[in-house]
């Protein structure tokens, strides 16, 4: 009687465990980006405002470039997991 609580709890434990090592597609980054930018742009910012390239570093998954009609410029630089990074440095002189 006291198993069956105990199994539902490690299957929901289970589930969510699963869910959250799934490594997000591209299309679902990019569009999580977009809208973070439409919400900071305001009026005028669209989501096809938003193209991403490949980063030749193998820590950076790949570069969101946002630009807005009226001139405003936003660009996110995404992890493997899709996490967001900060700008990578350049080379050092």
């Amino acid at each position: 009687m006291f198993f069956i609580p105990f199994a539902g709890l490690v299957v929901v434990a289970g589930i969510v465990g699963y869910r959250m090592g799934q490594v997000p597609g591209e299309t679902e980054i990019i569009n999580r980006y977009a809208a973070i930018y439409v919400s900071m742009a305001g009026e005028g910012a669209a989501l096809t405002d938003c193209a991403a390239t490949v980063h030749p570093d193998p820590a950076v998954r790949m570069v969101i470039n946002c630009a807005n009609p009226n001139g405003l410029t936003t660009t996110f630089y995404v992890g493997p997991r899709g996490e967001a990074l900060p700008e990578p440095a350049g080379p050092a002189i």
